[in-house]
């Protein structure tokens, strides 16, 4: 194996890195190329090809100097933690830094794959070591990946951070999708889209560079509703830059009322999945006909059958409505690797209880799917 690291995917084919993603979009070469332009992270990428120079791992390794969201500060996260006294101010992520979806990207069947890991972990720890503080920081992996990432981890118990949603889409149809669920699953999505016909919207179907400007003030008057800060120039210019990024992988659906568009949902689209990625509504007008749920799942649940894709991916918080709509609930988890800490088991315990309780919760009973063996050894 041949490891390399560089400081940008330009070189890099996007099919190359995208056959390491396992059809998450959030471990995708557009999405990385997206991360690429923040003006507070640097980024460095470690490459591992095996000896026809097949590229087979490669993992992002952002240098942060500044972190506007608490989801992603190690020190806002885990407060009990022990924090090394840092040379330089930075901290290092390792994997996709927004989303809350992070893997370890390889290619299929590799055998060597725990290995790979292995030697992977080593180069970061070093970037790490050279960089910052020697402490390098998984965040949101899902199971099997936090599993494999568990014997490198620096003295510590991975922690349990949240819980990430995806809808299974069997067969060939939406119809399929409706009879795979339950029966009080199929009459709440009959439910939200009979309300939605009622309200007389018209629909469109665009990609995204064509309407970014257009959802750009919906999304901000969204997050405005929800009370989060949304100042409608800089999530215009958020949009902008992730159209320009992501190119032609973004679909946006719309619902339009009297000529204009008064709610959207922005997709994103690989062969394997749709991404939910940012939903948009005026919220100068009632919101009462089940629109976030007829664009935020069903129209891009549609889209997917279209294109062959097999789930639709909506992501972390809002446990319920998406269970009650047929999703999957999957643990994720952070573990630290590079410089031994003395961290406090009975600490982490503490920690990854407090927050199963909280999730365990909020799930319902399909908390108990969604527990495993792993979770148990880390209570």
């Amino acid at each position: 194996m041949n490891i390399e690291v560089v400081k940008s995917l330009d070189g890099v084919e996007s099919d190359s890195w995208d056959a390491l993603a396992g059809g998450s979009f959030y471990a995708s070469h557009a999405w990385m190329a997206y991360q690429e332009r923040d003006p507070a992270s640097s980024v460095r990428y470690v490459l591992i090809r095996d000896a026809e120079k097949r590229l087979v791992a490669g993992v992002p390794v952002y240098l942060v100097d500044s972190e506007a969201s608490g989801m992603y500060d190690p020190a806002r996260l885990f407060p009990d933690m022990p924090q090394q006294n840092r040379t330089l101010e930075r901290t290092v992520l390792v994997g996709n830094r927004r989303g809350y979806a992070n893997r370890i990207p390889t290619v299929e069947g590799l055998a060597q794959r725990q290995d790979v890991i292995r030697q992977l972990v080593e180069a970061v720890n070093l970037i790490a070591a050279e960089e910052a503080d020697g402490q390098a920081w998984w965040l949101y992996l899902n199971e099997s990946d936090a599993e494999a990432l568990s014997p490198y981890a620096s003295d510590s118990l991975p922690r349990l951070l949240a819980a990430d949603c995806a809808i299974a889409l069997p067969g060939t149809s939406f119809e399929d999708y409706l009879g795979s669920g339950s029966s009080n699953m199929r009459r709440q999505v009959r439910k939200d889209r009979q309300a939605f016909t009622a309200a007389g919207y018209s629909c469109s179907e665009q990609p995204f560079a064509d309407c970014w400007d257009d959802i750009s003030p919906l999304i901000a008057s969204h997050q405005q509703h929800h009370g989060e800060p949304a100042d409608p120039d800089f999530i215009r210019a958020l949009m902008r830059d992730q159209s320009e990024a992501t190119q032609d992988t973004g679909v946006v659906h719309a619902c339009h009322k009297g000529g204009r568009m008064v709610g959207c949902t922005l997709t994103y689209v690989t062969t394997r999945e749709v991404t939910s990625r940012a939903y948009g509504f005026d919220h100068r007008q009632p919101a009462d006909a089940a629109e976030y749920f007829e664009l935020l799942y069903y129209r891009p649940m549609e889209a997917a059958y279209r294109t062959g894709a097999s789930r639709l991916h909506l992501g972390i918080g809002t446990l319920q409505p998406k269970i009650r709509r047929g999703a999957d609930v999957f643990l994720l988890w952070g573990l630290r690797t590079g410089t031994a800490l003395d961290d406090d088991p009975g600490a982490a315990r503490a920690h990854n209880s407090a927050r199963w309780q909280r999730l365990a919760g909020e799930m319902g009973r399909a908390a108990e799917k969604a527990a495993s063996p792993f979770l148990t050894t880390a209570l």
